[in-house]
């Protein structure tokens, strides 16, 4: 069934026998940033470690970037068939950072919607960020939220995604607890969309692969669709991948455990491969 396959087996990993090496894997790279931005100047400079590995690349108008290449080429190495993705997401992150530099006046709340990241992908981002020369003007707001988990905010819209920078919550008027409240309030919108599937104490929820991951901070407007024993434990290993079980079921807990690994691994939107559990309306590590 479905549910043996998520919550248990190996994943066909796919992908090319031979993985290409960074310095292909840099050239790749550098052709997808001038496919996206024909106009800029690129160089590729190769460390004596892989996390040293960088594309420099800059604009006509000023804008300058520095995308550093081993989290990428690890990403890549992990899953060779999210190459394509791979490539996108660090595009898309460089478009956000664009858009944070000249953002418009107006801001709608009503696009406000709230994101889970990891640590790992914060300090990247931090670096790239600061490698265009932003200064303070970090593209994105940060907040921690349980285990190697953070949140983020985006302007979400049908057509795309970008990230919530300081200056523009304050443009909104929205402090900390203000701005989480107005992203879950945007965000309950979607509950009705929500797809709950599962049976025997084993469960996985859908959206539209963009925010399922989001849905579990609204875990109590849907709880009742979930009947598990003990409590309600999550692996969140991707964007799009939210399932779930019951603390006291113990044979479901440890497939879940190796399932969540596999995906965290292998997908080109991972997440944790830890899992969580939902107690006391918090989201917390769970710990067997």
């Amino acid at each position: 069934s479905i549910f043996s396959k998520l919550f248990g087996g190996k994943r066909d990993q796919g992908g090319p026998a031979h993985p290409m090496d960074l310095h292909s894997f840099a050239d790749r790279y550098a052709a997808a940033l001038r496919a996206a931005w024909p106009e800029a100047q690129l160089s590729i400079a190769h460390g004596a470690q892989v996390s040293d590995a960088r594309i420099d690349w800059s604009l006509p108008d000023g804008f300058k970037a520095t995308h550093f290449l081993g989290n990428s080429y690890q990403r890549y190495l992990d899953a060779p068939e999210s190459l394509e993705a791979v490539f996108a997401d660090q595009i898309a992150s460089a478009r956000d950072v664009q858009r944070g530099l000249d953002r418009p006046a107006a801001l709608d709340v009503a696009t406000i919607l709230p994101v889970l990241k990891t640590r790992g992908w914060h300090e990247i981002a931090l670096q790239q960020a600061r490698s265009t020369g932003a200064g303070d003007r970090i593209p994105f707001i940060v907040e921690p939220l349980a285990g190697d988990l953070v949140l983020t905010y985006v302007e979400g819209t049908p057509d795309s995604m970008s990230f919530l920078s300081p200056a523009d919550a304050e443009r909104g008027g929205l402090d900390g607890e203000a701005l989480r409240a107005q992203a879950l309030s945007n965000l309950s919108r979607f509950l009705p969309e929500l797809k709950v599937q599962g049976a025997d104490g084993r469960f996985v929820a859908r959206l539209d692969r963009n925010y399922d991951a989001s849905m579990v901070l609204l875990f109590e407007h849907w709880s009742e669709r979930v009947q598990v024993q003990g409590d309600p434990v999550f692996a969140i290993a991707a964007r799009d991948e939210v399932m779930v079980c019951g603390s006291e079921d113990r044979q479901s807990v440890d497939s879940l455990k190796d399932i969540a690994a596999q995906i965290a691994q292998s997908s080109a939107y991972n997440l944790s491969d830890a899992l969580f559990v939902h107690r006391d309306g918090e989201l917390r590590v769970f710990a067997d």
